[in-house]
């Protein structure tokens, strides 16, 4: 009897192993360097105690993403009930990220990603693949730890402030080549960047001056807008922006 009895203890004490809620706070004693809860699992909700393994290879801040046009959806690992300020979270990217994107966490409305300047990230340069680092702040999320100052790939640099599109892209109208350029999170090239590009770099782009390009301009003629470019960099011409007139146009971009 007394054997069948040290059985049953031996196999309750190791069944013994549940989770268990707690809510009062925890006060340790004893040593500092004893003081520790043994055999926590990793953090299922907001409110789960943290591990120092979680900590330290970021699975609290671990999330799964996808995307739907220009939305980006994290599932965290650890589920949000609501956004805080201070909030950070890590994803790989499941496409290539730039102009304006948004980006939502499970059932909770998307909110706009920016960059830490404020602008909209730039063609290339979160690409897919790439671990990505965002931190949530007054309404919108941060990307953290982008590459240094340069120009999207497929541009040229004019001077410091300015990327410019090396080759021209096929005909479209102005409105259709406006939403282009801003879908990349740049714009339509101006008048005086078109005319120094073309001037002082021509050797470095292509189809300068093979067809009208639009500009992001306006002319002095009611609801027209200007090309420029055909055969002379002074070349100029208005044109309606919604009729069968086509022009090639670049894009303009601020180096990220």
């Amino acid at each position: 009897m007394r054997k069948v009895l040290s059985g049953m203890s031996l196999l309750l004490s190791m069944c013994v192993c549940a989770q268990v809620e707690i809510d009062k706070a925890v006060q340790f004693t004893g040593p500092s360097d004893l003081r520790g809860i043994d055999g926590l699992d990793r953090p299922t909700v907001g409110s789960s105690a943290v591990t120092v393994e979680a900590s330290l290879v970021g699975t609290a801040s671990w999330a799964e993403a996808s995307i739907s046009g220009q939305q980006v959806t994290l599932t965290p690992v650890v589920p949000m009930d609501s956004y805080r300020d201070g909030t950070l979270l890590r994803f790989v990217a499941p496409a290539d990220l730039h102009g304006p994107i948004t980006l939502g966490c499970d059932e909770l409305p998307a909110v706009p990603l920016t960059r830490p300047d404020g602008l909209l990230p730039a063609r290339g340069q979160v690409i897919p693949g790439a671990v990505v680092e965002v931190l949530y702040a007054n309404g919108t999320w941060i990307l953290l730890g982008l590459t240094g100052i340069g120009c999207p790939p497929g541009t040229v640099a004019i001077g410091e402030r300015l990327c410019m599109e090396r080759a021209s892209q096929p005909n479209l109208l102005w409105f259709p080549a406006a939403d282009r350029c801003n879908d990349l999170g740049g714009r339509l090239c101006s008048w005086d960047e078109f005319y120094v590009a073309c001037t002082q770099y021509a050797s470095e782009f292509t189809n300068m001056l093979s067809a009208w390009e639009w500009l992001d301009d306006s002319s002095n003629h009611a609801n027209s807008a200007v090309q420029v470019g055909m055969s002379t960099c002074t070349a100029e011409r208005w044109a309606n922006p919604n009729n069968v007139t086509l022009g090639r146009s670049r894009c303009c971009f601020t180096p990220r």
